[in-house]
This record gives C-alpha cells, sequence and structure tokens, in this order.
C-alpha cells in the first residue's frame, strides 16, 4: 500500500473552529478523522457542519425568546440514520 500526503494551511483566525476540532485527536487519529470527514462530504449526506449550522439557528432563536416544544403527535419515531448518529456525538464530543 502506497501512501501520499497532502498538506493544507489553516488560518488561525478564520479557521479557529477546525484547529480546535483537529486538537482534539491524538497522534495518528488525525488522518482517520479527516478522511472520514472528506467521506461524508463525498457522499452528500448531512454533515457534522450542517448539525452544527442548526443548532446554532436554534440558539439564536432560544436567545431571542424563542421557545422549543416537543411535538406531541402519535406519529410513530424516526429511525436516525447512522451519519447523523455519528455527526451528533462528535458535536456532543466538541462541546465538552
Amino acid at each position: 500500500m502506497s501512501k501520499q500526503t497532502v498538506c493544507f494551511t489553516l488560518d488561525t483566525e478564520a479557521d479557529r473552529d477546525l484547529a480546535r476540532w483537529l486538537g482534539q485527536f491524538g497522534r495518528g487519529e488525525r488522518s482517520s478523522a479527516i478522511r472520514d470527514t472528506l467521506r461524508a462530504g463525498l457522499g452528500g449526506g448531512v454533515t457534522l457542519g450542517d448539525v452544527y449550522q442548526v443548532v446554532k439557528g436554534i440558539e439564536r432563536k432560544m436567545a431571542a425568546g424563542a421557545v422549543v416544544v416537543p411535538d406531541s403527535s402519535d406519529a410513530p419515531p424516526v429511525e436516525e440514520p447512522p451519519e447523523a448518529a455519528a455527526a451528533l456525538d462528535a458535536l456532543a464530543a466538541m462541546g465538552s
């Protein structure tokens, strides 16, 4: 198996969130996390960035006084796709 090294730069101000995310991984774990994230982006599915934007939107609404009320309908629960569950877990880990 051959390997290829790809380098990129981060702006310390504009990419602070990415640097913080990369900093949570130990030696040897960053490449795997980056590959997983890139593959998720190629699939066109829900990304961690998508989830983050929705959460930030909810935070803004709540700060403005909006109240979030759960739906009380008798609709059956929707099964969470594994990719969405992984993205939510990663988002939760970023906040801790």
